[in-house]
């Protein structure tokens, strides 16, 4: 879809999941097309993340903080966490964020 809608290999990611279950395998076709895909876990060192690893709210603000900040924001779910963020950047961006 990324692909399909402009976006080359030189295109930023940030991923905001929790666990993804077998993730070197599963995410290894989308890393191939996009080389600069990151995650919560991979942007900092370990002491950086380690006063919030074991809290699952503080771990939550560090992706809304990833996506409230990135180019575009592509959400593949409902609920409240993209629809907060998606007001929020309309807020911050005066109604000129991308949205996905």
């Amino acid at each position: 879809m990324l692909r399909r809608m402009g976006f080359g290999n030189n295109t930023y990611i940030f991923l905001a999941s929790g666990k993804i279950y077998n993730a070197e395998k599963t995410m290894a076709p989308l890393l191939d097309m996009f080389p600069n895909l990151h995650t919560k876990q991979m942007l900092p060192s370990e002491e950086e993340l380690a006063p919030y690893k074991n809290f699952s709210s503080r771990m939550a603000a560090i992706d809304y903080i990833g996506c409230l900040h990135g180019e575009v924001f592509v959400t593949t779910q409902g609920g409240n966490f993209p629809h907060f963020l998606m007001g929020h950047r309309r807020y911050l961006f005066g109604g000129h964020s991308k949205t996905i």
